[in-house]
């Protein structure tokens, strides 16, 4: 029974890492940065004064 739970706990931590990978994927496609630094659309305004 214990290797049945961890067989299923392994597939979906993998079925989440890969559904994750194509969410950011995605994002960095549909929303890029651009003059902002980051990626994935999860931006950040830089400031090049000084």
């Amino acid at each position: 029974m214990g290797a049945r739970i961890n067989r299923l706990v392994h597939r979906t931590v993998a079925v989440c890492a890969v559904l994750a990978a194509l969410a950011f994927h995605h994002n960095h496609v549909t929303q890029p940065c651009g003059a902002e630094l980051g990626a994935g659309g999860m931006c950040v305004s830089i400031s090049l004064e000084s």
